[in-house]
């Protein structure tokens, strides 16, 4: 007969099945406890393996099964939650700072030069109209150039007197010259007058004059307002001494300046430094010439 081994663990399973067996057969003593505990301790248990590593089954993933990206929902949604919850703080603009004035661009001239202005008016050959002088002061036979503004100022003795001459001798072009006295008066006075150009061009202005010699020399000056502006003692006129200094001759100057306005103001200026005889001007042939831009 073969004998078969069983766990230990089966043997006590397996007990009461087959004391019921024997007790329907033949009635046997029942083992005591002590017999039981002596078999069970004396049998050798044999652990039958039931399945080797290598038996077991390969896993396959399932193209088909799509996968819950759980850590990347779980992120993106705290992200969320956060940026809904503290919304980030909008920064205030700060207030523009704003840049210095700056001076507009000069104007762009695009004009050709004009013809040059000569002759006529410029000549003192539009006729003359009796002048009144400004402080009441006598001057028999005084005139001045149609087309003409003057000045004077006025000492203790009195102030310039304005005449027109036809005297040969003393017109430069034309048939008549202004004719300005100092005789005696220690003043400045003159003529002036506007003409029309280009701002930003250039002008050149030249003149004739004749000085009577006197012991206190008259000064004169060209005085050009690129503003055109009408007062001789403006700090916008430039003023240029007489280029040619002789007395009892004509003399000639020129000078140049360039336009800011519609308008440059020609001043001529005699300056007679204290009371004494003589000193008188004629002035004649004046021409201004557009130079054109700079």
């Amino acid at each position: 007969m073969a004998k078969i081994d069983l766990p230990w663990w089966v043997v006590i399973l397996l007990l009461p099945t087959v004391a019921c067996a024997l007790a329907r057969q033949t009635p046997q003593p029942a083992p005591t406890l002590e017999q039981l505990v002596f078999e069970i301790q004396t049998s050798t248990p044999t652990v039958t393996p039931v399945m080797f590593l290598a038996d077991a089954p390969t896993y396959t993933p399932d193209p088909n099964v799509t996968l819950t990206p759980v850590i990347t929902a779980t992120i993106t949604a705290t992200i969320t939650s956060t940026l809904t919850t503290e919304p980030a703080e909008t920064p205030t603009p700060e207030a523009a700072i704003p840049s210095a004035p700056t001076a507009p661009p000069p104007p762009t001239p695009t004009s050709a030069p004009a013809e040059p202005l000569q002759g006529g008016v410029w000549d003192f050959e539009e006729g003359f109209s009796v002048w009144q002088n400004p402080y009441g002061d006598v001057c028999p036979g005084s005139g001045l150039a149609n087309g003409w503004s003057s000045f004077t100022s006025r000492d203790q003795f009195g102030s310039a007197c304005f005449n027109e001459t036809v005297w040969r001798a003393n017109v430069h072009s034309g048939v008549s010259a202004q004719e300005i006295t100092f005789a005696y008066v220690g003043i400045e006075a003159g003529v002036f007058r506007s003409a029309p150009t280009v701002p930003g061009h250039r002008y050149s202005v030249e003149a004739f004059m004749r000085r009577e010699f006197s012991p206190a020399k008259v000064e004169v000056a060209l005085g050009l307002d690129p503003t055109g502006g009408v007062d001789w003692q403006a700090g916008t006129v430039q003023w240029f001494s007489w280029l040619e200094d002789l007395e009892n001759e004509w003399s000639r100057t020129e000078a140049v300046a360039t336009a800011s306005a519609e308008t440059m103001t020609i001043f001529i200026k005699g300056s007679h430094p204290y009371p004494e005889p003589g000193g008188a001007l004629r002035l004649d042939s004046i021409r201004i010439v557009d130079l054109g831009a700079e």
